[in-house]
């Protein structure tokens, strides 16, 4: 009995704190979208965008044939498989003939910088890149026509610098799919909002990423970027600490969810959460607090039931939900977060679990390799010392 005082006090705290948390989320989400846009661009400088593959996504020709319809005046997509064999070869090819008025290419090369998959096939990609404006986007991305004169409307071109975007799930098939993309726009969006209110930000997101060559040749490219697992956070990271602004767009864009299974989505979640631990150990920490629901069901645990447990419990969940829609719905504009609101309580559960797993350990899972964290969120396949 002696202990259940100070348990009791704890969840408290937290569940006060998760509540706070929520408040400064919807206030986060009305100050950015209420702030006027970007001028409009006089001179649209061209850009390269740079894709890498492996296998096809879900509804990736729809993804690629967006960027293809972009209402820019010069462009150029690259796209990037390490195999010859990828599956996504042949639908490149078809991409190329359904557009030959845009400029696509295809990079096939198994060359490698460093442990990171991903990074190995864009550092491939790089040296086809002819523009001065480099976008990076994640394979299953979805973008409107105004894409790229919105973004790059946003960037520094005299300083140099970093636009990254935040994003909502555009497609979601199957029950644990859907639990990954509601934790995307009321969970971790309201998140980036709050630290972009807070003054600037530090990270950038692989969803999106626009950005100078300056800015990007200065940081090292790819080869400075390979060892890590957060690949996109760290491209940011190493911008602000060169002096490079790094700016949160206006521009939401979408992604479209590959079915997961219950598996498969807990060990992407573990990786992510992992390696958001390894790179910044007090963000994790405090992203406990982002779990109010699962918080504040453990105080009405640890109140015995009671009245005014049960009291703050559903007082927590209606603020949940209610910022869950505020965010991601009002703002963000998510469609599938506002027919899918009663998974937010679930996944509360689901993230406080995760939130413990990434403590718990270093092995991560990524495309059926294993590696091992290590400082900085570095990383080396697990067979190796």
């Amino acid at each position: 009995m002696m202990l259940v005082e100070p348990i009791r006090l704890v969840f408290g705290i937290l569940t006060a704190a998760s509540i706070c948390y929520f408040f400064v989320s919807i206030l986060a989400a009305r100050r950015f979208f209420s702030s006027p846009p970007a001028p409009a661009l006089k001179d649209c400088p061209p850009v390269s965008i740079l894709i890498p593959l492996c296998g096809a996504d879900f509804r990736a020709y729809e993804n690629y044939a967006a960027l293809c319809r972009q209402d820019y005046p010069e462009f150029q997509i690259i796209f990037g498989v390490r195999d010859p064999m990828d599956s996504s070869v042949a639908l490149i090819a078809q991409l190329k003939k359904d557009f030959p008025e845009v400029r696509i290419d295809l990079v096939v090369s198994p060359g490698e910088i460093g442990p990171n998959p991903k990074v190995n096939n864009l550092n491939n990609m790089y040296p086809f890149a002819v523009h001065d404006v480099l976008a990076l986007l994640d394979s299953d991305i979805l973008v409107g026509r105004d894409f790229l004169r919105s973004v790059v409307s946003e960037l520094d071109h005299q300083k140099g610098g970093v636009v990254t975007c935040i994003y909502t799930a555009g497609a979601a098939p199957g029950l644990a799919t859907k639990l990954e993309a509601v934790g995307i726009s009321s969970e971790f969006a309201p998140g980036v909002l709050i630290a972009q209110m807070s003054g600037s930000i530090s990270f950038a997101f692989g969803a999106a990423i626009v950005m100078t060559r300056k800015a990007f040749d200065s940081i090292g490219a790819f080869p400075a970027i390979a060892a890590y697992l957060a690949d996109d956070y760290m491209i940011g990271n190493l911008a602000n600490k060169a002096g490079f602004p790094v700016t949160l767009s206006r521009y939401v864009v979408r992604t479209v969810l590959s079915k997961l299974s219950l598996k498969g989505f807990w060990r992407h979640q573990v990786r992510w959460a992992r390696g958001i631990r390894a790179c910044n150990k007090w963000g994790h920490t405090g992203s406990l607090i982002t779990n109010g629901t699962a918080l504040s069901f453990l105080y009405l645990a640890v109140c015995g039931f009671s009245p005014f447990g049960w009291l703050v419990f559903l007082g927590t969940l209606a603020l949940r939900l209610a910022t869950a829609r505020a965010v991601g719905v009002n703002r963000l504009g998510d469609s599938l977060l506002a027919r899918n609101l009663w998974l937010v309580p679930i996944r509360d559960f689901f993230s406080l679990f995760i939130w413990c797993a990434a403590i718990g350990g270093k092995r991560v899972e990524w495309r059926g390799q294993v590696f091992r964290l290590q400082s900085e969120g570095k990383m080396v396949p697990e067979s190796r010392p």
